[in-house]
C-alpha cells in the first residue's frame, strides 16, 4: 500500500490530468459522433429540438454524465482507502483530519437543524413539480449555505495567507 501512495504521490498529478484529458477525449467524440449519426451538427439548437419533441435519440450524451460519475465515485473511493489506511498508520498525524471532519459534518448539522422546507413561490412549485419531500429540500438548503459558508472562508483564508506570505 505504501508503494502506491508513493507512486500517487509523485505521479498523481499526471495521472489526473491524463484521465481527465481521456475522459473528456471519449465525453467528446461520443457527443459529437452521436450528433452527426442523429442527423444534427455543431449548430442546431438542440433546446429546440427538444421543445418541438424530436429529441428521442439523445442517448449519446450519457458518457458525459456516466464518466465522470464514475470518475468521482472512483476519487472518493481511492480517497476514503488511502485516508482509512493513513488514520490506521498514523493516527496522530490524522488527529487534525479527524477534528476537521467532526467539524464540517457539525457545522452542516447545525445548519441543516436551523434550515426549513421551502414550501412557497418558485422553489416551492419546482419542489412539488419534482416530488421533493421537506427532509430532502432541508437537506439542500443545509449543504448550499454550508458551501458558501466554506467558500466564503476559503477565499478570506487565502487572502490573508497571501497578505502573510508577502511579508515574509
Amino acid at each position: 500500500m505504501t508503494g502506491l501512495y508513493n507512486f500517487f504521490l509523485k505521479r498523481g498529478q499526471l495521472f489526473a490530468l491524463l484521465l481527465g484529458v481521456i475522459t473528456v477525449a471519449i465525453v467528446f467524440g461520443s457527443v459529437m459522433g452521436g450528433m452527426g449519426s442523429a442527423g444534427f451538427d455543431s449548430s442546431t439548437d438542440l433546446n429546440q429540438v427538444l421543445k418541438s419533441g424530436g429529441g428521442n435519440g439523445f442517448d449519446f450524451f450519457n458518457a458525459a454524465i456516466l464518466l465522470p460519475m464514475i470518475l468521482a465515485g472512483l476519487a472518493a473511493a481511492l480517497w476514503a482507502f488511502f485516508g482509512l489506511g493513513r488514520l490506521v498508520t498514523n493516527p496522530k498525524g490524522s488527529m487534525i483530519v479527524l477534528i476537521g471532519a467532526v467539524l464540517l459534518l457539525g457545522l452542516f448539522f447545525v445548519l441543516y437543524s436551523s434550515s426549513s422546507a421551502e414550501t412557497a413561490g418558485i422553489v416551492g412549485r419546482v419542489s412539488e413539480k419534482f416530488g421533493v419531500g421537506p427532509g430532502v429540500s432541508k437537506f439542500i438548503s443545509g449543504g448550499i449555505k454550508c458551501t458558501i459558508i466554506l467558500a466564503v472562508v476559503a477565499v478570506i483564508t487565502t487572502v490573508i495567507l497571501e497578505i502573510v506570505n508577502l511579508f515574509k
